[in-house]
């Protein structure tokens, strides 16, 4: 079975078995509704049956979320221990093969995250780490370390029907400054769920962080993605703190700058950004296209 992705203008067509592509669609739902001109393609193949580990080339580079990553240049495979995920950067291809039907959708979603954020970063829009809302036109980044509490404050925020929003995880930026959605499932903990109504949600075993809760956007609603892009947003750093009340200070300029380079830029926890943008060979180095794209995300 196929489903067609359109993230802008980089189409992203995923071949899998029905049960995974639909619990794919319902992870990309904002997406799947897209029709608009490709400039960019990638295809992604999943598979239910034991890796082939025999394929497996190149040199160990390091091991990350317990994948062991191998390859040269532009291809690449990542090891893990009852899975295996594969991509040809070159073709914008990637194939991952597992017997756990958890682990296969697992690695799949985020094999697409990661191989959309090298087409948009190609096409000048980068992930930022952070929860992006919008109230009445005014754009709001929330900056918050992993288990920091973006999802806890997005859903409180979206109790407003006048905030929409932008992505629970990572917005875009494009290079002029302005936010772009990219709005996908929430991720969220088992006590923040008790209150939603069950269809709208569905349980994960996440092989990193455990078992999760996953909501469909729907439970908001769809016109609630806050489709317009907007410049001069407020950003929130938020830090973990043992005071007894949160506070809100002014950041100076210069440490606000660097950290948006670190995450912006560098890519912090962004999904499986150092298997797929560390490629050690003179054609594999790409961290700079040099053609200028002239396309806008939708």
């Amino acid at each position: 079975m196929i489903v067609d992705l359109y993230f802008g203008s980089c189409r992203v067509t995923v071949d899998a078995g029905s049960g995974l592509i639909a619990k794919l669609r319902r992870d990309f739902s904002w997406f799947s509704t897209q029709r608009v001109p490709s400039q960019r393609r990638v295809g992604v193949t999943a598979v239910l049956q034991p890796p082939d580990w025999s394929e497996v080339r190149g040199w160990y580079f390091f091991t990350h979320f317990n994948g062991r990553v191998y390859g040269w240049g532009d291809r690449r495979w990542v090891r893990y221990s009852d899975s295996l995920v594969a991509y040809d950067a070159a073709a914008n291809q990637g194939r991952v093969a597992s017997l756990d039907d958890e682990r296969l959708y697992h690695y799949t979603y985020y094999l697409i995250i990661a191989l959309v954020g090298i087409e948009l970063d190609a096409l000048d829009f980068h992930r930022f780490h952070a929860l992006g809302v919008a109230v009445e036109g005014r754009t709001a980044l929330f900056s918050m370390p992993i288990t920091g509490g973006k999802t806890t404050l997005g859903l409180a925020l979206m109790q407003d029907p006048a905030v929409e929003l932008y992505s629970e995880d990572t917005p875009l930026i494009d290079r002029r400054g302005f936010v772009h959605p990219f709005a996908v499932r929430l991720s969220l903990r088992e006590g923040h769920a008790a209150a939603i109504p069950v269809q709208f949600l569905r349980k994960k075993n996440d092989p990193v962080s455990g078992r999760t809760i996953l909501l469909d956007l729907e439970y908001h609603g769809l016109d609630r993605i806050a489709e317009a892009p907007e410049g001069n947003a407020l950003v929130f750093w938020s830090v973990k703190s043992r005071q007894p009340r949160p506070s809100v200070r002014a950041l100076p300029s210069w440490r606000s700058l660097a950290l948006l380079l670190y995450q912006i830029v560098v890519g912090k926890d962004c999904p499986q950004r150092a298997e797929v943008i560390l490629r050690l060979s003179p054609g594999g180095i790409r961290m700079i296209r040099s053609e200028e794209q002239t396309s806008e995300l939708q």
